[in-house]
């Protein structure tokens, strides 16, 4: 096991300090806890196979008999759901 040191503000301690205590954790180990789950967020999220049966399986059932369109038509799609804020469904 190795040892990280990190300055912090004292104002930022006693924040820290205090949630720890409220999740009934030592400081030390609230911060681990802290970095893991930033470091779990910023993972690509892997699939099991059976999700990705049942994902396989929701997308065949979205199928229509409409062709899909054409990649400049996709491509204007995209932009103006970025412009818009709209999510891609």
């Amino acid at each position: 096991m190795s040892r990280i040191h990190f300055v912090v503000k004292e104002s930022a301690k006693i924040r820290y300090q205090a949630e720890a205590e409220r999740e009934g954790k030592s400081l030390g180990q609230w911060l681990r806890d802290a970095a893991d789950e930033k470091l779990a967020a910023a993972r690509p999220r892997l699939f099991t196979v059976e999700e990705l049966r049942e994902f396989n399986a929701e997308c065949d059932a979205r199928r229509s008999d409409e062709p899909e369109p054409d990649w400049p038509e996709v491509k204007r799609m995209i932009a103006e759901s970025k412009i818009s804020g709209l999510e891609i469904t």
